[in-house]
């Protein structure tokens, strides 16, 4: 097994470790140093996290019903606040309890598909789902038949040739993105969950990406946003997501990753540092609660997935 910290110029660890951003902190101990969630300085860290400003201004925003903003449809307002709260590793208690709730019951429905009725159009999202799913895995809800049924009906949209559609437009079309967030949901899921045809409901998605040198899917010319690096993603992904996506179920060898491998490598500075070239997009409403990170600087949280991604393709060795 190849050490990974080799192909580093140096380590960021104790960088990432800083107690000024508690988030980062917590997924670092928790990533790149394997502490389990009982782990003191774990703990330490959440609670630290629980009472960061970000945190904060979110939590005081939200309304007596569980959700964010004037227009109270899930849509329009919770689901972009709970994706904040998760991004940041918040755990949550009776006030992401309410806010999920909230949103589970104003957009799953009986048959577990995920919906809504936007410019009175009544549209099934899967990327919104998957989204959902996640969030659902990550607050308590995997005993709950409403998650497996989510599961079921996102699996049973996956088109043949590995992709999710995306319906928002008239004339639906296969989304890499959407299968970026499909991806996203199926590295959560607990390994007594990975049925056969899970197993190869993902295997045909990581194909699509492993056939599509990651980021060239589909016959349009792929956005530059596939190129830049940034964090939180919300919209949109970038080579290194999907390559840290792809990390679990890859060789390190594997002929396919290997020129986007090289392009992320490229990116890193003397000090095992990779930069912020991009903000989330349509993301500006972001910045009332937490500061973005400087272009062009070196990022925390780009370094930490960059870290991350390294680790997981290297032990899967």
């Amino acid at each position: 097994m190849t050490d990974w910290k080799s192909f580093l110029k140096d380590d960021a660890t104790e960088w990432l470790l800083e107690a000024t951003n508690p988030s980062v902190r917590y997924f670092t101990l928790r990533w790149l140093l394997d502490k389990p969630e009982d782990d003191a300085e774990v703990v330490a860290t959440q609670e630290a996290i629980a009472q960061s400003t970000p945190i904060q201004k979110i939590l005081k925003r939200q309304r007596p019903a569980g959700y964010w903003g004037s227009d109270p449809r899930p849509l329009h307002g919770t689901s972009r606040y709970l994706n904040m709260l998760h991004w940041l590793g918040y755990r949550g208690n009776g006030d992401v309890q309410r806010a999920m709730e909230y949103r589970m019951d104003g957009g799953l429905l009986p048959d577990g598909a995920y919906g809504y009725e936007i410019k009175e159009r009544f549209m099934k999202l899967p990327c919104h789902g998957a989204i959902l799913l996640q969030q659902m895995l990550r607050w308590g809800y995997r005993d709950d038949p409403r998650t497996e049924k989510l599961l079921n009906w996102i699996v049973s949209l996956q088109e043949s040739d590995g992709a999710w559609p995306c319906v928002s437009k008239v004339r639906p079309f296969s989304c890499s993105w959407a299968t970026v967030d499909v991806l996203r949901a199926y590295r959560d899921l607990p390994a007594e969950w990975m049925t056969p045809q899970i197993a190869a409901s993902r295997g045909k998605a990581v194909e699509l990406f492993l056939n599509s040198n990651i980021y060239q899917y589909g016959k349009g010319k792929p956005s530059p946003r596939w190129l830049e690096f940034g964090y939180p993603l919300e919209w949109d992904s970038d080579v290194l997501e999907v390559l840290e996506l792809l990390a679990p179920y890859v060789s390190s060898d594997e002929a396919r990753i290997q020129e986007c491998l090289a392009f992320v490598m490229d990116k890193q500075d003397d000090q095992g540092r990779w930069p912020c070239e991009k903000h989330p997009k349509g993301g500006r409403w972001m910045q009332k609660f937490f500061e973005f990170e400087e272009l062009g600087q070196p990022s925390k949280w780009v370094t930490l997935h960059a870290m991350k991604m390294l680790k997981t393709l290297h032990s899967e060795s």
